[in-house]
């Protein structure tokens, strides 16, 4: 996994040398020759990101430490808070300046930021300046000078290169030649690896440790630290960049998790399957379905208009943070043609006829999938999103304990009589499609009079009475789907026989030619019955009798009292 995430760095980040990294910079301090300065806002209100030299972590520790070129302003100007402790931030300002010092020493365009930062009354008033201008204290800045930017300067950034050598080759007391684990060449192991950012609200620090190991059990046969997962320093540089930039850039948070994806070749926005699963936005509703994307993708591909899409790969990982350390929560890779079609799957499997009866329902989104299952989206468990994420990108058959929470909602509701869930329906049609290798044929997105199971009968006929009670009596508060589905679709044969003799008293109350339409209704479903009604139905039955109820209710409100009732499958 951390070799793909570090090849993802090395062929997508510029400038991923070890002692470097990007910084966001909040200020600028402009430094004029004769060491008097300027300091105003960089970039927007987040500020803006810069390539700046890096402090190995494990040297940075302990304190009385700083950063070259670039540190907040408690550590540049000794700009501090008042939660800030005054007895922390001196000694590492006067190493920060004792850096440019050295530096100074071969690199002359520094000497006016050498003086600049060691006068007491040049701080002083950067101090008042910062305070009205209302800054933090822990906002991180750099410097020019004049038309001179050190970050930008070969000079220095040598400079820092030897000096990084120096004191990371004197922190290694006996060093060890090891096979590298992520790219198979022989080198000296890094002994610590730097943090990951991003993960503060999955779990995390803010900063967190993919490998990293610091109990004495580790070091059992000689090993220390970081040598236990031997890697380059460039490559452990690599796969903790990587990790920043996909957190950062690539990932949505879904139910206290980070799910980050990408692929082994660049690929663009619209043609990304992984985010046709949270919706496609367009004002042409053709153009808006993402089963349409993916089947006409899967065209292009197959047929070698997008020969470039053919051979390309995706990874994703589902990722979150636990005491300090990264936790990864699942992986997946494969090829990019099988995620497609994978996602197309998706989407036709939960394809279901809308609640009006007229046309299939839209492509949910993936998070309205998962909302379907709880009563608010607070309440979702992250392993269910997990879950039914690996469900949709692997195409796996769906728990059947996610069946019984959909089941749940759906009795749920109906006793409420609110509108139904067409995310919901859809994903208890591809529960029950997706239970045979290839699909089950006789679940249809429409009503399917010709289904084989009884249950399903056992639906769409307490459907056909419920609107015929409603024909003939209007709204009557509690009705008979308020007052019997919870018994009828658990023990229909109890409950069944009597709600269709009651359906007589209904029919009187009805013109001939409608109550005639009623009765043949009722008598081809009851045929399909046989003898009797099942007694009892399981958690899978009870969803094959949620199902002809819906799609029955659905095909009855599309007005069409005729018999016809098959509208075929239409997707």
């Amino acid at each position: 996994m951390l070799n793909h995430v570090a090849a993802y760095a090395t062929n997508t980040l510029p400038d991923i040398e070890p002692g470097f990294g990007t910084t966001q910079i909040k200020w600028r301090i402009s430094i004029a020759p004769d060491a008097t300065a300027q300091i105003e806002p960089f970039g927007d209100e987040n500020g803006f990101p810069k390539h700046c030299p890096e402090y190995p972590d494990n040297l940075l520790q302990g304190g009385g430490k700083s950063n070259f070129l670039v540190d907040t302003l408690q550590v540049m100007l000794l700009y501090l808070d008042k939660k800030d402790d005054p007895e922390k931030y001196p000694a590492k300002h006067d190493y920060f300046a004792y850096l440019l010092q050295e530096a100074g020493k071969q690199i002359s365009e520094l000497q006016p930021a050498i003086k600049f930062f060691t006068d007491q009354n040049s701080l002083a008033l950067a101090q008042a300046r910062l305070k009205d201008m209302g800054a933090k204290s822990n906002d991180r800045a750099f410097f020019t000078i004049g038309s001179f930017d050190p970050l930008e300067s070969e000079a220095c950034k040598n400079w820092w290169r030897e000096l990084r050598q120096q004191l990371l080759a004197g922190n290694v007391k006996k060093p060890k030649s090891m096979v590298c684990l992520l790219n198979g060449e022989t080198t000296t192991p890094a002994l610590t690896h730097s943090k990951v950012s991003g993960l503060k609200v999955v779990g995390g620090r803010g900063q967190d440790i993919v490998v990293g190991c610091d109990k004495a059990a580790f070091t059992s046969y000689g090993l220390n630290q970081a040598e236990n997962s031997a890697m380059s320093e460039a490559m452990a540089n690599a796969y903790t960049k990587g990790f920043d930039d996909l957190i950062a850039n690539h990932s949505r948070t879904m139910a206290g998790t980070k799910i980050t994806h990408w692929f082994k070749k660049r690929v663009s926005p619209e043609d990304d399957p992984l985010e046709w699963l949270n919706g496609i936005e367009s004002e042409d509703a053709t153009k808006a379905s993402a089963r349409i994307a993916a089947r006409n993708m899967l065209d292009a591909i197959r047929s070698g208009r997008r020969a470039d899409l053919g051979n390309n790969h995706f990874y994703a990982m589902t990722i979150s943070g636990a005491s300090g350390r990264v936790m990864v929560r699942d992986w997946m890779e494969g090829q990019f043609e099988n995620l497609v079609a994978n996602v197309e799957a998706w989407f036709s499997d939960l394809a279901i006829v809308a609640r009006d009866g007229n046309s299939l329902a839209h492509d949910p989104k993936f998070m309205a999938v998962c909302g379907s299952l709880v009563r608010d989206l607070k309440d979702l468990p992250a392993p269910t999103t997990a879950t039914l994420w690996k469900t949709a990108v692997q195409r796996l058959p769906i728990p059947q304990p996610l069946i019984a929470q959909a089941l749940a909602r759906f009795r749920s509701d109906l006793i409420k009589d609110e509108p139904f869930n067409h995310a919901r329906m859809g994903l208890i049609r591809a529960y029950f499609f997706r239970l045979q290798p290839g699909g089950d044929t006789a679940m249809t997105a429409y009503l399917n009079p010709e289904h084989p199971e009884p249950a399903y009968h056992c639906g769409r006929l307490l459907a056909i009475l419920a609107d015929l009670q409603r024909a003939a009596l209007g709204d009557v508060g509690a009705g008979v789907v308020q007052r019997y589905y919870a018994s009828a679709s658990q023990t229909p044969g109890l409950v069944i026989g009597r709600l269709a003799a009651n359906a007589r008293n209904h029919l009187g109350k009805l013109d001939s030619r409608l109550a005639w339409w009623y009765e043949e209704q009722i008598a081809d479903v009851m045929a399909r019955l046989g003898d009797a009604a099942p007694r009892t139905l399981d958690l899978n039955s009870q969803g094959l009798f949620a199902l002809g109820y819906y799609q029955q209710l659905a095909k009855l409100r599309t007005g069409n009292k005729s018999n016809d009732t098959n509208q075929g499958e239409k997707q």
